[in-house]
C-alpha cells in the first residue's frame, strides 16, 4: 500500500496543504476512490445574491486565497463559455480551470483539474451554485417581522481519472485520504468568497451609517 506522509503531501499539493476547515461551510464527500471523487461544500453570506456573484466574478483576485494560486499572481475569471479562470504573473500563466457553462446569478460551471491535480491528469466538473435565502431579523409577534436577503453558495466539484502518487497508481485507502484534503481546501476557498461578500456588506452599512 502507498503511503501518504506529511512531505509527500506537502509536495504534492504545496500551498493547499494547511488549508483550515471553516466551521460556517457544510462539507459532503459523496464519494472518494482511486479512479476519482465528488465532493460538495456549502457556505451562506448576509449579502444579496446579486453582490456575491459579482464578487465571485469581477473580484476573484481579492477573495480568492493567495496561498491556493501557483505564484500569488493576478487571478482573473473570464465571464463566458470558453472563457478562462486564469492565473498570471509576468511572462508566467495558469489556467486553473476553463468556464463552459455561466447563467449569472445562478449558475457557473468550470471544468479541469484544479492544482496539483492537473499534472495527475485529473479532470472534472467544478459546479458554482447561487441560491437566494430569506433571513428573518426579528422574531417578536409584537413587533414588525423583517427579511433581509441572504445567498447560499455551494460548490460541487465530480473529478474523474487514475488518482497517482510518483506514477503509482494510489489505493483507494490513499485516495480517499487525499480527497479529505482537496475537501478541506475547496471549503476554506468556498467560505473566502462568502466571508469577503459579508464585509463589502458591512463596509458598505459603515458608510451609508457615517452619511
Amino acid at each position: 500500500m502507498t503511503t501518504i506522509t506529511r512531505a509527500s503531501k506537502a509536495v504534492l499539493f504545496s500551498s493547499l496543504v494547511g488549508a483550515i476547515f471553516s466551521p460556517s461551510c457544510l462539507a459532503k464527500i459523496n464519494y472518494a476512490d482511486n479512479s476519482g471523487f465528488s465532493i460538495t461544500n456549502e457556505s451562506e453570506s448576509a449579502a444579496p445574491i446579486e453582490a456575491v456573484y459579482s464578487h465571485f466574478v469581477q473580484r476573484v483576485d481579492m477573495w480568492w486565497p493567495k496561498d491556493h494560486t501557483w505564484w500569488k499572481g493576478t487571478l482573473s475569471i473570464d465571464e463566458q463559455a470558453g472563457g478562462c479562470f486564469c492565473e498570471v504573473k509576468g511572462a508566467a500563466s495558469a489556467a486553473h480551470m476553463q468556464i463552459s457553462y455561466v447563467v449569472p446569478n445562478e449558475k457557473v460551471v468550470m471544468t479541469g483539474g484544479l492544482g496539483p491535480l492537473q499534472e495527475m491528469g485529473l479532470t472534472g466538473a467544478l459546479t458554482w451554485e447561487f441560491s437566494a435565502l430569506e433571513e428573518s431579523e426579528s422574531e417578536n409577534e409584537n413587533t414588525k417581522r423583517e427579511f433581509s436577503p441572504k445567498t447560499k453558495v455551494t460548490l460541487t466539484y465530480h473529478a474523474s481519472g487514475n488518482i497517482h502518487f510518483n506514477g503509482k497508481r494510489a489505493s483507494s485507502e490513499d485516495a480517499a485520504n487525499l480527497v479529505k484534503v482537496v475537501d478541506k481546501v475547496q471549503a476554506q476557498q468556498l467560505n473566502a468568497l462568502t466571508a469577503f461578500s459579508d464585509r463589502q456588506l458591512n463596509e458598505m452599512a459603515k458608510d451609508n451609517a457615517k452619511r
